[in-house]
C-alpha cells in the first residue's frame, strides 16, 4: 500500500495523502467486493478463507487478470 510521508521538503508536501485501500496503476480506487470471482476461485479451498492476507492476495490476482481470457492461479487447491 502506498503511503505519503510529509517532511519539510516543499515538493513532498504537495503529495496528496491516500486514505487507504487498494488502487490500480492510475491511482483509481479498487473496491475488493466488486472484483469478479472466476469459476476456478469458487472451486478453490482458499476462496473466502479466514486468512485475511490470503484473501488479499487472491483478490489482487483476480484484479490483475480481470481482462485475460483465461484465469490462471498457481495457488489453486480444490475444495475438500
Amino acid at each position: 500500500m502506498l503511503r505519503a510521508t510529509f517532511t519539510t521538503t516543499p515538493y513532498l508536501n504537495m503529495i496528496k495523502p491516500l486514505s487507504g485501500g487498494f488502487f490500480d496503476d492510475e491511482a483509481k480506487p479498487i473496491q475488493p467486493c466488486m472484483v469478479d470471482r472466476p469459476g476456478l476461485c469458487l472451486l478453490c479451498d482458499y476462496d473466502e478463507t479466514e486468512d485475511a492476507e490470503e484473501n488479499l492476495l487472491c483478490m489482487m490476482n483476480r484484479w490483475d487478470q480481470r481482462n485475460d481470457e483465461v484465469f490462471v492461479c498457481g495457488k489453486f487447491e480444490k475444495k475438500k
